[in-house]
């Protein structure tokens, strides 16, 4: 028998979905388990090729204890000559 591409797919989803159960799959479908294997690999690599890829540009999520922990190098150097001038550090 001859799938086309929608059938293929739907084979492809079941396999997975029944988790990578090709033996299964293809004897529920009557055609073999490399068959099986062959459709599920193309669907995941089309899948992977249609999901949106994280691009550089997009702005990271910084947790608000990543940005009070940071230390300012001008203030630093600030409060190290408050320091030095009341006499805390030499």
């Amino acid at each position: 028998m001859k799938y086309n591409k929608e059938q293929q797919i739907e084979i492809a989803k079941y396999a997975i979905k029944n988790n990578y159960g090709y033996k299964e799959t293809g004897a529920k479908y009557d055609i073999s388990y490399q068959q099986v294997a062959a459709w599920v690999r193309k669907y995941e690599a089309k899948a992977s090729i249609n999901k949106p890829k994280k691009t550089s540009n997009e702005p990271t999520k910084t947790s608000t204890l990543d940005i009070l922990s940071r230390r300012d190098p001008v203030l630093e150097r600030q409060l190290e000559d408050v320091k030095r001038r009341l006499g805390l550090i030499n």
